[in-house]
């Protein structure tokens, strides 16, 4: 009898268990899955982004989100090795209307051959023109475009077709002004023309006219980033670094109570002019991004017509572009903004030093060449002349009888340990001697530390990170807990940028940035929006004479001789 209960109460327990194994893990953990407000755009098709929470299971994802287990392994292997908090899975948004078709016109190559030979330009169709503007723009009618076009059914154009242009007699049109692009490739080192920006669109405002506008604090900004993230294959870990933080950003002014909606693109495989002209970057407040020069000058006509900001958040190569445009925020430090910040620093220096020597040490075929070179011009633009420019050679004419203030720009880390052999074996007293050098040194591992401490260092950063900063802290403790890594440079510089400018959006960017002529705005901006340090970068945006605004702003590392590292 005893043997027989033993065996019931084993098989009652096996029933248990195979009741409780097949009851959903969110039965007993009670985690409400949210359906994420990210969205971004992945080889044309949206995405949700989900952040996994902890106690959510793959069941309770798929009934939140409506798809099968299958689709969502298939669109994020990762979860094939388990599921994590911290994770971003990739969800089909479902029941997403059909785009429209769009109303055929004839295009360029439906035109005859034929025409009778006369005076005419050649205009590409941009996203933002319809046939009034260009005719308005040539001196013609609409009609006169589309005869001479042979385009009989539709008033339309469509955006990259061709236009030939009939050029009336007597008629003076230079067309380096009716298309400044004109499709040619501007490598990231030349300076784009101040015609690139239609400057007749932006009324001027003066004291008498002009009112600051009311900012309605409880709108919803809606904010677009976009970034190459190549999500559907191989993962860019620099940009999802980037995103990363810019995530944390989000649900920080959340936090704040700030209303702010972000839509991510996911630009990676996609046509930038299609882009440009889809509904999330038409009806956003800002746009942050794209990264790189290139993909950039595709939005600048986006922010002159819409005048909404446009944030150039890594490429400091973009700061070429400031003059094609007043909207255009360029917040990634350039070379020659790198150099002036230096200057200043040296400045400052030279400023409490006695008869002081100014040497500045570059390998003149290095990357870094240029960089002296603009260094040297800011400083004589400041009064200050350097008194030995060349080589390690040049560390011959320090002078025991007056203050060295020593420049050595170099990114080899062999280059800089021959410079400071040279420094150090010239035997000057330490307090006669003010090193400085660019932001490189301070990854360099072979070099002796002790000579940073002993001839006090001076670092120019474009950005920093003081681990002693509270708020540094807590962003390092609270990234770690959600995606179980250390935050790179990056992903500080996702959070810096995006916080920035969406509180900035809030506080009304928008409707300050909208009046680029004004004094009273751009004074407001300044001083109330656009000065702030963060937790790795600083930020000083500069208005430029013609154009857009320049963060300035770069951090002073010192090493001290009491052996302590101060920033500022």
């Amino acid at each position: 009898m005893n043997h027989r209960n033993s065996i019931r109460r084993f098989a009652l327990r096996a029933v248990a268990v195979l009741i409780l194994a097949a009851v959903p893990s969110f039965a007993f953990s009670q985690v409400k899955v949210t359906v994420s407000d990210q969205i971004v755009s992945v080889k044309g098709e949206k995405m949700y982004v989900h952040n996994v929470k902890k106690g959510e299971t793959i069941y309770s994802i798929c009934k939140a989100y409506n798809i099968t287990a299958d689709e969502l392994q298939r669109q994020n292997p990762i979860i094939s090795d388990g599921l994590k908090a911290g994770q971003l899975l990739y969800i089909p948004v479902k029941a997403v209307q059909a785009a429209q078709p769009e109303e055929t016109v004839n295009t360029q190559e439906d035109q005859p051959q034929d025409q009778t030979p006369q005076n005419y330009l050649e205009h590409k169709v941009r996203w933002f023109e319809d046939l009034d503007e260009i005719a308005e723009k040539y001196g013609v009618t609409p009609e006169e475009i589309l005869a001479f076009n042979n385009i009989k059914k539709k008033r339309k154009v469509k955006t990259g077709m061709t236009l030939k242009i009939p050029v009336k007699p007597k008629t003076d049109i230079n067309i380096a002004e009716t298309d400044p692009f004109n499709n040619t490739d501007i490598s990231q080192t030349d300076t784009l023309e101040v015609v690139g920006t239609d400057t007749t669109a932006i009324p001027e405002y003066t004291w008498d006219n002009y009112t600051m506008p009311v900012v309605d604090n409880t709108q919803t900004r809606n904010i677009t980033l976009l970034l190459p993230l190549n999500s559907a294959e191989k993962a860019n870990a620099i940009y999802m670094d980037f995103y990363s933080g810019a995530l944390m950003a989000v649900e920080q002014i959340k936090r704040d109570g700030g209303n702010v909606h972000v839509n991510v693109i996911d630009y990676s495989s996609s046509d930038l002019s299609s882009i440009a002209e889809s509904e999330k970057v038409e009806n956003a407040d800002m746009l942050i991004g794209p990264i790189r020069y290139n993909a950039l000058k595709e939005f600048i006509y986006v922010a002159n017509a819409r005048r909404i900001p446009l944030v150039s958040p890594l490429d400091a190569a973009a700061d070429s572009l400031l003059d094609a445009s007043p909207y255009l925020f360029q917040a990634a430090l350039s070379k020659q903004r790198q150099a002036e910040a230096m200057a200043e620093m040296i400045e400052e220096k030279y400023r409490s030093c006695q008869n002081p020597n100014i040497i500045i040490v570059c390998n003149s075929e290095s990357s870094m060449g240029p960089q002296a070179e603009m260094l040297k011009t800011a400083l004589e633009a400041k009064g200050i002349y350097v008194d030995n420019f060349g080589g390690i050679g040049a560390l011959s004419n320090m002078r025991r009888d007056r203050d060295n203030i020593v420049v050595i720009l170099t990114t080899a880390e062999s280059y800089a340990a021959e410079a400071l052999r040279n420094l150090d074996i010239k035997m000057i007293p330490p307090e006669k001697v003010v090193l400085f050098a660019n932001s490189r040194w301070k990854n360099f591992e072979t070099l002796d530390m002790n000579l940073y401490f002993k001839y006090n260092l001076q670092l120019c950063m474009p950005y920093n990170v003081d681990l002693q900063r509270t708020e540094v802290k807590d962003f390092i403790r609270r990234y770690r807990s959600l995606y179980k890594r250390e935050p790179s440079a990056n992903a500080f510089s996702g959070f810096d940028i995006v916080y920035l400018f969406c509180r900035n959006s809030i506080l009304g960017m928008r409707e300050f940035a909208e009046n680029p002529n004004n004094t009273v705005a751009s004074d407001y901006m300044e001083k109330n929006l656009l000065q702030h340090n963060m937790l790795q970068q600083k930020f000083k945006f500069v208005k430029t004479p013609q154009g857009g605004w320049t963060n300035t702003a770069a951090t002073q590392v010192s090493f001290n001789p009491d052996y302590t590292i101060t920033s500022r």
